[in-house]
């Protein structure tokens, strides 16, 4: 399926109505409804209805790197990624079908704004009408509330009635009801604070700051006050209690800067204050400044990255260094707990054998199999089905369709295009084991140039390159077909993906007239184009950095050196193991690098395209800075209009594609192969469209024992 560039319906529904400053949070946006094992021939519609999950059973399945780690706060990495998101829990989660908030670890949320006048306090509560223009309303104290809808005994017009479990308190405001949440804002009630009407002029200012960039705002803050009310009775998978003063030590160790957490730190940059209360139950926090994505990261929803960011405070002990942030940092980035983690989540870890496997467990004392069925949103009692989950080293595609076919491995959810297309992945005796199944990726791969590195510190030269690579040829003959061209930094299918954008051809003679017109040259006849740079002569030479998890990369690597030393580049290739390509990126250690991001409907170009995040460890890996984009996505940021946030992206799209950073090359349909007898797979749209959470086996004989 080649995704279209007009948007369907479904996917506007995800541009939520804002009306400033403060939305009724608006009806549920579903997206179709997501139904299993659609793919798999052998479950018909009356199957699929009558189906009752089977407890018990091994899924393993095939991961094509060796994992990083599994501390969820300094790993980037993508396989480990996907692991931490069974072993990890949220405040408040997001449903992978409506894109609602619900309450998780949390059993309510609260939100509210942030006032200060001149000379005096930070004050809480809701503002009514625009902050930014001459004065507005203010309500101190009031606040918008969520709950499950299982939580509430009564729902009425303007009022909510908690359960007794809760202890039953009443609610008056304006009451908006969702897919399974209920959110009421007692701005509204009927008995409430006396409204006092502020001048913005009386305000007090405060200042953020973007690298070299300042700037002085109203103190009037929509949207940045955060309350979470913590369930009893969580347990991190040692036993010991989950607290709100596990959430502050968390955030207080990203913000360290000796941790190796730069990325995660750039988020949570704006988290101005963060307190739990003295019995653990509740946690604040206070936001710098607007964040249209502020209650998704404290509340540890970090969909696009997979697997909350709360760790244990007890096992780090962190009061044993004496306020000494140097000595606990590095303590804390080569602590063994990232080769043996503790979290809170359906599954803990068991094992990991390097260069075999990595096993994790069923957590037997999950906290969410205490509660009553409904309780949390889609989940189960009884969940997860698999005893165990593990990730097994294959290297050789191979050895994965044969080991498939005997039963030996369950799932390749990382199937090459070039595995997906041959004979022997379509024959009757595969497909009588194994489904073949498919969707469209959220992922886009891209050559980043080091643009501190000389040679690419000309856009000419930058475009010429992209002129040079084929990639009609690399798609139909290394990609089968599978893959797309992208011109951009976001998801193809979202509204912030900028279909005006002019791609850029392949086009060799002009790549060349460029080169030429920046002055490289073949002046000494060797072939390969030389230009004088500060009184020197420098050859245009770099060396092409893959890794060796996907033997599609060689290939392409190869047609790309073809294609560019015709052009008179030499290019070297440097093919080496994951970890040590990863630890190439983190610290700018390339010339050029193949590299793949996960794009989102709505994204925050911030972490990776701003200026400041260009420091070593940043996501900004190739040094790009542009000042009209650094203010764009400052801007975005604190934009809650989610059309208007989709404007700016456009823009930030535009700049980019002309710059290029980036050679863009791809997005992909996602291939997976699955064995036949799993249950419950359902494929999401999102940047991990899986949750083995849900899976079971069908056939009680064949649980992967």
């Amino acid at each position: 399926m080649i995704p279209r560039k007009d948007i369907t319906l479904s996917t506007l529904i995800l541009a939520l109505a804002i009306v400033a400053p403060h939305p009724a949070p608006a009806a549920s946006p579903v997206l179709e409804p997501v139904v299993a094992d659609t793919f798999n021939p052998d479950v018909t519609d009356e199957i699929r209805e009558s189906a009752t999950p089977r407890r018990g059973g091994r899924l393993r399945l095939r991961n094509a790197a060796e994992f990083d780690h599994l501390n969820a706060i300094t790993t980037t990495a993508a396989p480990s990624r996907v692991v931490l998101n069974h072993m990890t829990d949220s405040l408040v989660n997001r449903d992978a079908e409506t894109m609602e908030f619900y309450a998780e670890m949390a059993w309510h949320w609260r939100e509210f704004d942030l006032v200060q006048l001149d000379g005096g306090e930070v004050q809480e509560g809701r503002i009514l009408g625009d902050p930014e223009g001459d004065s507005f309303t203010f309500v101190p104290g009031a606040w918008q509330g969520t709950w499950n809808k299982f939580d509430l005994a009564e729902v009425g017009e303007d009022y909510v009635v908690l359960t007794e479990n809760w202890g039953g308190d009443r609610f008056e405001g304006r009451v908006t009801r969702q897919t399974h949440t209920v959110t009421i804002d007692t701005a509204y009630a009927s008995e409430r604070e006396e409204p006092v009407t502020i001048k913005t002029e009386d305000l007090a200012t405060y200042t953020v700051t973007y690298g070299s960039t300042e700037e002085t705002l109203p103190f009037a803050k929509i949207n940045c006050g955060f309350e979470f009310f913590i369930r009893p009775n969580i347990k991190w998978h040692n036993g010991e209690p989950f607290t709100g003063h596990d959430v502050v030590f968390s955030v207080e160790t990203i913000m360290n800067p000796t941790v190796d957490a730069q990325p995660y730190r750039s988020l949570f940059s704006e988290v101005e204050m963060v307190e739990a209360s003295e019995d653990g139950s509740r946690v604040r926090f206070h936001y710098r400044q607007p964040y249209y994505e502020a209650l998704a990261l404290v509340g540890g929803e970090l969909a696009q990255n997979g697997g909350a960011y709360f760790l244990p405070r007890s096992v780090f002990n962190p009061d044993q260094y004496g306020g000494d942030e140097v000595a606990f940092g590095e303590a804390f980035n080569d602590h063994p707990f990232k080769d043996n983690p503790v979290y809170t989540g359906p599954y803990r870890f068991r094992e990991h054998r390097r260069g075999e496997s990595l096993t994790i467990e069923r957590n037997p004392d999950y906290w969410k199999n205490d509660l009553p069925d409904g309780a949390i949103p889609r989940w189960k009692k009884g969940q997860p089905w698999m005893d165990e989950i593990s990730w097994v080293l294959y290297r050789e595609a191979s050895t994965v369709i044969r080991d498939l076919v005997a039963g030996r491995v369950d799932a390749d959810l990382e199937v090459e295009p070039s595995t997906w297309a041959q004979r022997e992945t379509n024959t009757a005796e595969f497909l009588e084991r194994v489904v073949r199944a498919r969707s469209t990726g959220f992922l886009y791969t891209y050559i980043g140039w080091n643009l501190e590195r000389e040679i690419f510190q000309d856009k000419d030269v930058r475009r010429a390159l992209a002129m040079l690579i084929p990639r009609e040829e690399i798609a139909e003959n290394v990609h089968y077909g599978l893959a797309f061209p992208v011109d951009g930094p976001f998801y193809y299918n979202s509204p912030a993906y900028n279909h005006d954008v002019e791609p850029i051809p392949y086009d060799p003679r002009a790549a060349i007239r460029l080169l030429g017109r920046a002055g490289w040259r073949d002046r000494t006849g060797d072939g390969i184009r030389e230009k004088e740079i500060n009184g020197r002569m420098v050859q245009l030479e770099f060396e092409y950095a893959i890794h060796n998890a996907r033997d599609y990369h060689q290939k392409i690597a190869d047609i790309i050196k073809e294609s560019l030393e015709q052009a008179g580049i030499r290019v070297n290739i440097s093919r080496s193991e994951w970890a040590i390509f990863l630890r190439k990126a983190r610290e700018k250690n390339f010339d050029a690098i193949r590299l793949a991001w996960m794009a989102s409907m709505d994204p925050d170009p911030f972490v990776t395209w701003h200026s400041s995040q260009s420091e070593s460890g940043g996501n900004n890996t190739v040094s790009f800075h542009n000042d009209r984009v650094d203010e764009l996505t400052v801007r975005l940021r604190r934009t809650m209009d989610q059309e208007e946030r989709w404007a700016i992206s456009r823009e930030i799209h535009q700049i980019i594609a002309d710059e290029q950073p980036y050679s863009f090359l791809f997005g992909f349909e996602q291939t997976y192969f699955l064995n036949r007898n799993l249950r419950g797979v359902k494929l999401y749209p999102s940047g991990y469209p899986m949750n083995f959470s849900e899976w079971w086996w069908a056939n009680p004989a064949d649980r992967g024992n």
